[in-house]
């Protein structure tokens, strides 16, 4: 039996950042879900936290298992978006993962 597995980053977006690149890289990411085997759930939110500590952007998916996740990973998709459009807004992030219990 698989079990899925989870996978969370929360951005902290350098300052001066517009909400034009912000959706931008939202919608770009939002596309890679309906593209990529494997994907079981994909967000891209505002992190509505009260203690956010400024980690104001996370994206949220799970997926069908570690191998899927790790295809993901590597991805040139994935790459490209990150690379074009997380990476330049982006100051610091947070990961987290793990499979269902």
């Amino acid at each position: 039996m698989t079990r899925a597995y989870h996978h969370v980053n929360l951005f902290r977006l350098r300052a001066g950042v517009t909400l034009d690149r912000v959706r931008l890289a939202k919608d770009q990411l939002q596309e890679l879900v309906e593209t990529l085997p494997g994907v079981l759930h994909f967000a891209v939110t505002d992190n509505l936290a009260d203690r956010n500590q400024g980690f104001t952007l996370a994206l949220f998916s799970a997926f069908e298992d570690r191998r899927a996740y790790d295809i993901f990973r590597r991805h040139p998709e994935w790459q490209r978006v990150w690379e074009e459009l997380l990476e330049p807004v982006v100051a610091d992030r947070i990961e987290a993962t793990g499979e269902e219990t």
